[in-house]
């Protein structure tokens, strides 16, 4: 870790080396975004959207395996405050546009049709116990899921690219929001903790205006038996 104030830290993002700021208070990024961050297909010079970025992992996960102009909007000024931060440290201002507002207001925030790709990690949570930390990135108090799909659909290019992690308890109602918003599911993956274990998320990539054609990719498993990183999740965390 870089060096530490109260409740905020300078940690480094797995598999770019990238300085991050964040605040343990607010939210820090996890797995599942280190996994969306690799998932999609980024086209030469991509331009790129996050919705609800956080500190902006996904999207430097994202700037750093080829996008060439990279747009970042959360509601949340702390967190946007941190993130740019982090774009200074790692000198990425002239590829960085971070925008504070709420994705709800995508029509003033965002041209039409402007994205090669979208990517998103909505609030996962529509009920149940709130969490004290980071309570708007993970329970749907300001805006819900077909908020995150409304947003991308309208940003997105004819052809473009929208992708997202989610809950397999959501899965069904991912799909019908996909097919409701002119999305269209070209690629899904299952991730487990551990082979013997159910998927505790999945990661979906969709092309607005896409064909019919789904690629179910093999399960992602997290960890052995022994607790070490499996191969194929070994490689997030080797920076490149």
């Amino acid at each position: 870790m870089c060096e530490q104030e109260s409740s905020v830290r300078c940690d480094y993002l797995p598999g770019c080396g990238y300085k991050i700021w964040q605040d343990a208070k607010e939210f820090t990024y996890t797995t599942d975004s280190v996994f969306l961050g690799n998932f999609p297909h980024v086209v030469r010079k991509a331009k790129v959207l996050e919705l609800g970025c956080g500190t902006g992992a996904i999207s430097m996960l994202l700037e750093h395996r080829g996008a060439e102009q990279v747009t970042a909007i959360d509601c949340n000024p702390r967190i946007t405050e941190l993130m740019r931060h982090s774009i200074a440290d790692n000198n990425l201002q002239e590829k960085f546009t971070i925008v504070d507002g709420d994705i709800r207001n995508y029509k003033q925030l965002l041209r039409s049709e402007s994205m090669d790709l979208v990517a998103a990690n909505p609030p996962y949570r529509t009920g149940g116990n709130v969490r004290q930390i980071g309570t708007a990135a993970c329970h749907e108090l300001t805006s819900t899921l077909e908020d995150f799909f409304r947003a991308a659909a309208f940003a997105v290019r004819y052809r473009g690219r929208f992708a997202l992690v989610q809950l397999p308890e959501r899965f069904a109602e991912s799909m019908q929001l996909a097919l409701k918003y002119g999305l269209q599911p070209k690629r899904l993956q299952w991730v487990h903790s551990r082979l013997d274990k159910p998927a505790w998320i999945f990661l979906m990539e969709m092309q607005k205006g896409g064909s019919y054609g789904l690629d179910v990719l093999p399960p992602l498993i997290m960890y052995n038996a022994d607790g070490s990183y499996t191969e194929a999740a070994a490689r997030f965390y080797t920076t490149k």
